[in-house]
């Protein structure tokens, strides 16, 4: 018997999620328990298969960063926090005993929006964790100099910028443009 990780004394129910995707969900919470080995065996029965198109309603399940960790309902070790990313500001969280996966009510349609839930047991590597920070990082400068030049420089520069990173010459061009330049600040 399976509890839920956000009301323990909830005996969490086995349903079918996607044809032949069977997981434990709180009937209380609306969460959604995710055993790996049921995940890996139809994420296989996936491959090659059209995949039908999915539109979002739109709306995001909250940023859950605040909330205190949660039990394994399998194994009672506390569960491991990702950030999804691509997008979306929540986490899901993974059992570092048995790689199953809780997502709280909403997070399935809103990972299947964005094409992900076709990657959930991705989301826990070190190379997807890596990409996350590496486009918050991104993001963060790029929104720097957009407030630091204005809105249309900035665009007009990013422009530029993706030209110039596919030019053959763009180490002269870098250098012409470094060239005997005035800096002075305004």
């Amino acid at each position: 018997m399976l509890h839920s990780p956000i009301r323990p004394g909830v005996t969490l129910v086995l349903r079918e999620l996607e044809p032949d995707l069977f997981v434990y969900t709180c009937p209380q919470s609306g969460g959604v328990w995710i055993p790996l080995q049921s995940y890996l065996a139809w994420r296989r029965r996936q491959d090659g298969e059209l995949q039908s198109p999915y539109t979002s309603d739109g709306a995001e399940p909250a940023d859950d960063s605040k909330r205190g960790a949660l039990i394994c309902p399998e194994s009672g070790r506390v569960l491991i926090r990702y950030k999804v990313g691509h997008g979306l500001s929540f986490h899901v969280d993974v059992s570092p005993e048995t790689g199953g996966i809780w997502l709280d009510s909403g997070k399935w349609q809103a990972l299947k929006s964005k094409g992900l839930h076709l990657e959930l047991n991705a989301i826990a590597t070190v190379s997807y964790q890596r990409r996350i920070r590496s486009d918050e990082h991104e993001h963060a400068v790029a929104e720097t100099f957009r407030r630091r030049i204005g809105r249309d420089s900035f665009d007009k520069a990013a422009e530029f910028k993706r030209w110039l990173a596919s030019h053959p010459r763009r180490r002269h061009i870098r250098s012409y443009l470094l060239y005997d330049i005035n800096d002075e600040d305004e």
